[in-house]
């Protein structure tokens, strides 16, 4: 069954992994709508390494900026764009396989589907919500009956919370986020 995926990807002063994160995304799901909502400070956006990267985003992805560094907000801001399809969320400070992203989306399943992550190398199995929203894929149905997100700490479990509340997700083995433990504080 094929179906049309969009990701949200959210990037705070981290342009060029943004970058590599959507163009892993673009080689292994082709036909995705890419949103990157832009978090960064007006500091950093004035740096050339900002604007030459700018520069070398694909055409198709709609580029929106948040005047906040909230990841919630973001997605929010994103998914006011979205009304159909699956949906999947994205940082710039981890890796993904997006070649499992493009299976699974393919899959037939309903509401979403989870997948394990690994942290540092070490492979976590969760099954409840507590979670990276990353290791899920959304049905846009499914998700918009827990939005909009609110715009507190641990925004995400709370929704996911909900969502693993009204159903059992279809769960994947396989491995599509690789967390980096990283030194950085960031805020939701």
């Amino acid at each position: 069954m094929k179906n049309q995926t969009s990701a949200v990807f959210v990037t705070y002063e981290m342009i060029d992994s943004a970058l590599q994160n959507i163009e892993r995304l673009v080689i292994s799901v082709p036909n995705a709508n890419i949103f990157l909502v832009d978090n960064s400070s007006p500091e950093y956006k004035k740096r050339k390494v900002y604007s030459d990267t700018i520069k070398r985003l694909p055409s198709r992805v709609t580029y929106l900026e948040n005047s906040e560094n909230s990841r919630f907000t973001a997605y929010n801001i994103a998914l006011q764009s979205i009304r159909s399809g699956r949906i999947i969320f994205r940082t710039d400070d981890d890796v993904f396989n997006e070649s499992i992203t493009a299976k699974i989306v393919d899959k037939h399943w309903n509401g979403f589907a989870t997948t394990h992550h690994k942290f540092n190398g070490q492979l976590q199995i969760k099954n409840d919500h507590r979670r990276p929203i990353e290791t899920c894929i959304f049905d846009y149905d499914f998700l918009r009956t827990f939005l909009p997100f609110e715009n507190k700490p641990s925004a995400d479990w709370k929704l996911l919370e909900r969502a693993f509340e009204k159903q059992e997700p279809a769960a994947f083995n396989d491995v599509i986020l690789h967390k980096i433990g990283h030194g950085r504080e960031l805020s939701a």
